[in-house]
């Protein structure tokens, strides 16, 4: 599912997800929830909540540390970019630790009723991100390298600004994985494709308010424009959309198929 944004997205995929899962008959289900709590960052009771309304894995971005209550106590269902830090050529680090970073930089796990193993992970981009990275080209070869010993099924939210490094890295991981979803600029783009069986796209889109900018308060961020005064504090809430993508992948790991959605979502009032 594409990145959640506020409440606006969390209530899209409470209404929403369910039932898409049960009509396409959906297996794993990965959630972007970089902005989920308050537009920016994703809080602990948040990343509960999104998985118990069906979320397998959860994937962060550049705001991964921007809420105290998960960086103090990391949940194994969220997963932040792996390529933060010198702590990060493990799949876990110990917050304790001042030479690590806090959580998890990839996951293997079961596909739910299945001893089927699957595998995600994050990569951040390095240009115009808030927080330094370390080089996700470099952290590809050796992420890859390990989770190919354990599953063929491995997908790969790659949270960058740039369509420009999203391209590239898609071509370096090309035949090696099942697919690599770009994430951040909070648009869906219509350039999905399948390169030697890995399916790819420049974003997902965003769950969340459609009225809005990025998901964000409209008038909020024309504010911000105008003056260089950043406002947060706004959330957007009119015509919600869950968007994301829907991956069909064979027995080998090679994607067979990539289709966006968009799925408009009624307010409360039923309208």
């Amino acid at each position: 599912m594409a990145e959640l944004v506020g409440k606006a997205g969390i209530y899209a995929l409470k209404q929403s997800l369910q039932s898409i899962k049960k009509e396409r008959n959906i297996n794993v289900t990965v959630v972007c929830a970089d902005a989920a709590t308050g537009g920016n960052g994703l809080g602990r009771h948040h990343a509960g909540y999104i998985k118990k309304l069906g979320a397998d894995l959860i994937t962060t971005g550049d705001c991964c540390f921007f809420k105290k209550d998960l960086v103090e106590s990391w949940v194994p269902y969220v997963i932040r970019p792996a390529n933060l830090g010198s702590g990060c050529s493990s799949g876990k680090a110990d917050v304790n630790d001042k030479d690590q970073v806090p959580g998890f930089g990839w996951r293997v796990f079961n596909i739910p009723g299945t001893e089927t193993k699957a595998a995600a992970a994050v990569l951040l981009g390095t240009n115009f991100t808030r927080i330094k990275a370390d080089n996700p080209f470099t952290k590809l070869n050796s992420l890859l390298e390990k989770l190919r010993t354990q599953t063929s099924l491995i997908v790969i939210d790659f949270h960058a600004w740039a369509s420009g490094e999203k391209r590239t890295l898609f071509a370096a991981a090309a035949g090696r994985c099942t697919a690599v979803i770009g994430s951040h600029n909070r648009v869906q783009t219509a350039d999905e494709e399948i390169l030697d069986g890995t399916a790819v796209i420049c974003d997902a889109g965003r769950t969340g308010s459609t009225e809005s900018v990025g998901g964000a308060n409209i008038d909020g961020r024309i504010l911000e424009y105008r003056t260089g005064i950043p406002d947060w504090t706004r959330e957007a809430c009119d015509k919600c959309e869950l968007q994301g993508l829907i991956i069909e992948a064979d027995d080998l790991g090679r994607a067979l198929s990539i289709e966006r959605i968009r799925v408009p979502v009624p307010d409360k009032s039923g309208s």
